[in-house]
């Protein structure tokens, strides 16, 4: 495990209790940290996410992307963490007065999405269309959970993450790990924002359920296709559709389910 990975774990001393005995019995669990992510950025907002504390300079510019506030790593002319408070990051971007408003106010909890819209349908209809390069096998559509899996470091010693990959074929771009899905979502993002790799017709394989939120995340960065373990939601469904990504869910045990856009996978 890498030592920011270890940043995001404490151990606690804790009673465990089973049956038929119903004996306490003293042991230590390692739990997942959550703690409060502060972004300042000069001239446009400041916002505050519940979060695991690593890798936070990808969670901030993967938010700020999601947001509407950047598009490339160009837009951002200084990134640095405070170094009075490591947990706030100062961002200033090239161009803060053509940066759109955020969508959300103060506090983003770390299950929260977007959050409040008036609108959902204008929100879908603003959003860009994915291309159309991305093809997949099944094979390597059905081991995508696995090679997530395989990756969450802090899942395995708490079972208390989300996480999300960024994937070209069976390769792994980028990984985000977090106690939000949103989050492990922008980390993944910001992740190649920073290193400036494309995430245009990449696909992303994603720990839990499709949510509205994790489509139009998915959207954003002009991702392909999404590959759940769990199960989508309507507006993702539809949200899926109308951005012509290829929605995968309940892929696992050999199996899935495609919603959308069924195209790209090949037998």
């Amino acid at each position: 495990m890498a030592n920011d990975d270890l940043d995001n774990i404490i151990n606690l001393d804790v009673n465990c209790v089973s049956l038929p005995d119903g004996q306490l019995i003293p042991e230590q669990r390692e739990v997942v940290k959550e703690e409060p992510l502060t972004l300042d950025i000069k001239d446009v907002g400041t916002y505050t996410l519940m979060c695991t504390p690593s890798d936070a300079m990808a969670l901030a510019v993967g938010f700020a992307f999601t947001e509407g506030l950047l598009t490339k790593r160009d837009d951002i002319n200084v990134i640095m963490k405070c170094p009075d408070d490591p947990g706030v990051i100062r961002m200033q971007l090239a161009h803060p007065e053509t940066a759109k408003a955020g969508r959300r106010n103060l506090l983003i909890i770390s299950s929260c999405g977007i959050c409040g819209s008036e609108d959902i349908d204008k929100v879908i209809n603003a959003l860009p269309v994915a291309g159309d390069q991305l093809r997949i096998s099944m094979q390597d559509l059905l081991r995508m959970p696995q090679l997530l899996k395989d990756k969450q470091a802090v899942f395995h010693r708490t079972g208390g993450t989300h996480a999300v990959a960024l994937m070209q074929g069976a390769r792994i771009v980028a990984l985000g790990e977090d106690i939000g899905r949103h989050n492990a979502f922008d980390k993944a993002i910001g992740s190649c924002i920073l290193q400036q790799i494309p995430t245009q017709h990449l696909a992303a394989a994603l720990s839990g359920r499709v949510s509205f939120e994790m489509t139009t995340k998915a959207a954003s960065a002009g991702i392909e296709l999404i590959a759940a373990v769990s199960a989508p939601t309507t507006l993702a469904i539809k949200t899926a559709q109308k951005t012509n990504i290829t929605l995968a869910a309940f892929v696992r045990n050999q199996n899935a389910t495609i919603y959308t856009h069924p195209h790209r996978i090949i037998p």
